[in-house]
């Protein structure tokens, strides 16, 4: 254990003498200057852990940033046009990436969803759902999954594949390895390597994700804290003007950058943005941030001023979702880091 390990632990000890209460485990990734800081473990940690909304900037981000960086004109046509079942014509991906487009946040699907544990007609069924669901005017931003179904959806019409397809060609092209779907929800190593969740040790948590057999656009992917912070590192490089399987400078810096006024939400396209005095990244992070978060009790952040990658990886929701105190833990650990590495 480095010193910055050893006095990052000893502060988080000092102020959460019972971890346990917020999570079972967690695993913090730090890396500064694109050199890895430390890795700590601390409580009950696995292998893998569920990802949740991270699949959102993972998979979903990482093909948008490829294909409306090819063809940045899309990003503003009508989905209407790509998809004639979604009567809705003025929904475009740029609405739905900015979670503008007026969808609700989140639907039981699950519930309507039979057959085979199949991916391929479980998406099909969900697209017949989705078709019927009702658009709201509203002034602000709603963070919607039903967003991330949709484009989901158009980018499986204009790519000509299927989500899981265009997750094994992601994954080649990143060279992603310990990221990974559960096809049939089938785990791909043993269930005692997986941060067990509310329901499941080694299947996805979300309830949607689950009926669509294990793979979704909004969540599904599991992996490591490594991983997850590889992945981090390349969208860094990016945006440096490194070379970068994820995408060129121009594209990663307009969707990882705010993209809507702060009194309507706070969004790049599929990143969130932090809230200003109320950020899941702490008071330390830039307002240049960005990053996501995941509901099993996950999180991306950089901060490009302070060339700061932070990859947090737990299992908040076992054994229950009820307990939300580690919400409110999140942005202190992001706080803890800072002054360690002041």
């Amino acid at each position: 254990m480095n010193a910055f390990e050893k006095k990052l632990q000893a502060q988080i000890f000092l102020e959460v003498p019972n971890l346990k209460d917020y999570t079972p485990g967690l695993v913090i990734d730090v890396h500064q200057g694109g050199r890895r800081k430390g890795t700590l473990h601390l409580g009950r940690t696995y292998d893998f852990y569920d990802l949740a909304s991270l699949t959102k900037i993972l998979f979903t981000g990482s093909v948008n940033i490829d294909f409306f960086g090819r063809h940045p004109r899309r990003l503003h046509e009508s989905v209407h046009a790509v998809l004639p079942w979604w009567k809705h014509r003025s929904t475009t991906p740029y609405g739905l990436l900015t979670h503008t487009a007026g969808l609700e946040w989140w639907m039981p699907f699950y519930k309507k969803l039979k057959g085979p544990m199949k991916t391929e007609p479980r998406f099909e069924q969900l697209k017949k759902q989705l078709a019927k669901t009702k658009m709201a005017r509203r002034p602000k931003a709603v963070y919607s999954d039903l967003d991330m179904f949709l484009i989901g959806a158009y980018l499986e019409e204009v790519k000509q594949r299927t989500l899981l397809e265009m997750w094994e060609e992601n994954a080649d092209r990143l060279n992603i390895k310990d990221i990974f779907f559960h096809p049939g929800n089938k785990p791909k190593y043993a269930r005692a390597r997986y941060a067990p969740t509310e329901f499941h040790q080694g299947e996805v948590h979300d309830e949607n994700a689950w009926a669509l057999a294990g793979v979704a656009p909004h969540a599904g992917l599991f992996g490591t804290a490594k991983a997850v912070s590889d992945w981090g590192l390349q969208v860094r490089a990016g945006l440096l003007g490194k070379k970068s399987a994820v995408g060129d400078q121009k594209t990663i810096r307009k969707f990882v950058n705010r993209q809507i006024p702060g009194a309507l939400g706070d969004w790049g396209l599929g990143f969130m943005k932090p809230t200003k005095g109320g950020a899941s990244c702490g008071k330390y992070f830039s307002l240049k941030s960005f990053g996501h978060t995941g509901f099993t009790g996950t999180s991306l952040w950089y901060d490009p001023v302070q060339d700061l990658l932070v990859v947090i990886l737990s299992n908040r929701v076992h054994p229950t979702r009820e307990n939300k105190k580690f919400v409110g833990l999140r942005p202190r650990l992001h706080d803890w880091i800072c002054q360690q590495l002041a």
